[in-house]
């Protein structure tokens, strides 16, 4: 049985395929880079690659644009064809994929435990997750679904820091705020490009009313977040709301 890096396993997969895969993930993780390019690429060399597919609809998906829908569906709808030759997990993660697409949020992130209970170590389908739980406004998800597969990984997993990372927002939204940014700063010790801890750490210092820390933050760390990353905008109108709290108003509308 073919395995990802993380031990999760991946059926209909050439080895390029499967690099395809780690690529589009750690751009997924770090946005930084276009997943869904690095996929159709992907496919295109690989077009029963049923993971890869369900990983564009869903990375399409959660980039909230309606827009993507036709395409997500469409990518959605090639992995379906593919599904005879689907492990348990990706059939699994289909059938949350069209809940979904369909507009049945709750049902389908209790899809989307289904898998993460049997295979904890999938990190796409936590990314996904913890966003669904994010758009939804459940805090309490936002640390839990992460708390709960969190002892199935350590620094020696590739992708950990991004795992911290959604923990440490998640804690963040929960009000636990010293341990949110322990979470957050551990995240960023090993990998300083993660821009969701740089955030989650962002979000206790706003909480917390800690506005020239705030600025220093983000404006210390702005080589890490702002060059090339998709998130970099939110990261952005973060600063900006620390410089209106100040009452800094020209810096606000010049960022």
């Amino acid at each position: 049985m073919i395995r990802d890096s993380r031990g999760v396993p991946v059926s209909s997969a050439t080895p390029q395929a499967l690099d395809g895969y780690e690529t589009a993930l750690a751009q997924f993780q770090s946005y930084v880079g276009d997943p869904v390019a690095t996929l159709d690429a992907t496919l295109a060399e690989e077009p029963h690659f049923v993971i890869g597919h369900l990983f564009k609809a869903l990375a399409l998906f959660t980039a909230s644009e309606k827009q993507f829908m036709p395409l997500a569906t469409a990518s959605l709808a090639k992995a379906d064809r593919h599904l005879s030759r689907a492990n348990d997990r990706e059939r699994a993660l289909a059938a949350a994929t069209h809940h979904l697409l369909d507009g049945h949020w709750d049902v389908g992130c209790r899809g989307l435990d289904v898998v993460l209970m049997e295979y904890p170590r999938d990190a796409m389908t936590l990314q996904v997750a913890h966003l669904m739980d994010f758009y939804r406004g459940d805090a309490q998800n936002l640390r839990n679904r992460v708390s709960r597969v969190m002892p199935h990984w350590d620094e020696s997993v590739r992708g950990y820091s991004y795992i911290l990372g959604m923990h440490a927002f998640g804690l963040e939204e929960m009000n636990q705020y010293p341990e949110a940014e322990a979470a957050g700063r551990r995240a960023l010790t090993l990998e300083r490009k993660d821009a969701w801890a740089v955030h989650a750490v962002t979000h206790v210092m706003e909480m917390q009313g800690r506005i020239e820390d705030g600025i220093a933050w983000l404006e210390s760390r702005r080589g890490d977040w702002a060059p090339d990353n998709a998130f970099a905008f939110h990261n952005w109108w973060h600063l900006a709301l620390f410089h209106m709290d100040a009452a800094r108003y020209d810096r606000v509308l010049a960022l």
